[in-house]
C-alpha cells in the first residue's frame, strides 16, 4: 500500500528543511572563511576584488551544472550573490579593521 499524498509531502519537506539546514550552515561556513581572507588581504595589503579567483568560482559552478543537468545561469546566480556577500563582508573587515566574529563583542 502507498503512502497517502500528505504523508509524502511531509517526509519530502522534512527531507527539504534538512537540505536547507545543512545549506545554510555551509553558507555561514563559507562567510566564515571569506572573514578570513579578508583578514589575510588586510594584513599584506592585498586587493579585496581578485577577478580571477571570481572566474575560477563561476567556471566550477558551470561545469557543476553541466555535470548533473541543472541550468548554468542558476548556479552562476547562486554564486554571483555568495560571491557579493563575500565582497561586502571583506570590505567590511578590510575597512574597519576586525573580523565579522569580532564585532559586536
Amino acid at each position: 500500500m502507498t503512502e497517502e499524498p500528505d504523508t509524502q509531502l511531509t517526509s519530502l519537506r522534512a527531507e527539504l528543511d534538512a537540505i536547507d539546514a545543512r545549506l545554510l550552515e555551509n553558507i555561514r561556513d563559507r562567510i566564515e572563511v571569506c572573514s578570513r581572507v579578508a583578514l589575510v588581504k588586510r594584513e599584506y595589503d592585498i586587493p579585496m576584488m581578485q577577478p580571477d579567483r571570481v572566474g575560477v568560482v563561476q567556471e566550477r559552478a558551470r561545469d557543476f551544472a553541466r555535470t548533473h543537468a541543472m541550468s548554468e545561469d542558476f548556479l552562476v546566480g547562486v554564486y554571483e550573490l555568495l560571491i557579493g556577500e563575500a565582497c561586502r563582508v571583506e570590505d567590511l573587515i578590510i575597512d574597519a579593521g576586525t573580523s565579522v566574529g569580532e564585532r559586536g563583542r
